[in-house]
């Protein structure tokens, strides 16, 4: 700006010298309106201009990895609760005659009972489609499960094995669970058989214990047939059948069951929406009956055959 004052004074100084009075006179109605436009105020904004924000950057991870569903760690089988039993119960089971090795079964389903006589107290066959009942008494069904159903002792041929089978039923059941093919060996697997002919490991004690009470036949009894079991919690359910106790209910339908696996067999039939996969080959189907064929004769499954 300085130099153009100097420049316009020089100017006017020559135009003054050489009497071009007009011409000067001109020039500083010029200068005068380029000064006056100069010096107006500055618009004010009806908004603030603020300053842009500084960038981020982010720093990408180098790969992105989904979540993968965290596997559910197996608990450890808690051994079963002894039930405190009252004094009281103890003399009015004995009263009607109780077997003495069902008294904690009786007490704990103490509610579905008449206690006001025994003669009211049937007791139901547990073989699938038979609708035989007889009053409850010690061994009242041994003979209708010989005659009907042909129940009887079965000792297992097995190498190592002195399990005793009440039928031919539970004899199929015990050689394919027991004797079966087995499922994958896994790293938490430490508790092996000692009988040598025996090719299963587990992961707690008390399974490995369960195991061992089937080889040496140190079983449960039923009081009113020939069921047996290594595990009282299943003779319990067998005698719910017994006296047609349901104690599991579906969430879904409300439908009652005597036993959890009836329970469990129902909701697969019944409520299942989600295919069923074999853990071994990844099989999938929507019906329950074909993933039992495909298991029975699943070649992966097989490879882990554990048959003595």
């Amino acid at each position: 700006m300085g130099a153009v004052k100097k420049h316009d004074r020089l100017v006017k100084k020559y135009l003054k010298k050489t009497g071009r009075l007009k011409t000067l006179k001109e020039l500083e109605k010029s200068i005068n309106r380029k000064q006056t436009k100069d010096e107006r105020k500055p618009i004010k904004l009806s908004f603030v201009i603020q300053k842009a924000p500084e960038k981020v950057i982010v720093e990408k991870p180098e790969a992105f990895s989904a979540k993968k569903p965290q596997k559910k760690v197996k608990k450890e089988p808690e051994e079963k609760k002894t039930v405190s039993i009252p004094d009281n119960f103890i003399k009015i089971a004995k009263k009607f005659g109780l077997p003495e090795e069902h008294f904690e079964f009786f007490y704990t389903n103490r509610e579905s009972f008449q206690w006001e006589s025994k003669d009211k107290t049937d007791i139901h066959c547990t073989e699938v489609g038979c609708k035989h009942t007889v009053k409850a008494s010690p061994r009242c069904l041994v003979d209708h499960m010989i005659t009907a159903h042909n129940y009887r002792d079965i000792l297992c041929d097995k190498t190592n094995c002195s399990y005793i089978a009440y039928s031919q039923t539970s004899l199929a059941y015990h050689t394919v669970r027991f004797h079966g093919h087995g499922k994958k060996p896994t790293d938490f697997a430490n508790h092996t058989c000692p009988y040598s002919s025996c090719k299963v490991s587990f992961q707690f004690p008390l399974q490995l214990r369960r195991h061992l009470d089937v080889h040496e036949n140190r079983v449960v009894s039923c009081n009113y047939c020939q069921y047996r079991s290594v595990d009282s919690r299943e003779v319990h359910f067998h005698l719910n059948i017994h006296f047609q106790i349901k104690n599991f209910t579906c969430e879904i339908c409300s439908r009652k069951f005597s036993t959890r696996s009836q329970l469990g067999v129902h909701r697969k039939r019944a409520h299942s929406t989600e295919d069923f996969v074999c853990v071994d080959c990844n099989f999938a189907t929507a019906k329950l009956d074909a993933f039992y064929r495909h298991r029975k004769s699943c070649k992966e499954r097989l490879k882990h055959s554990r048959i003595l």
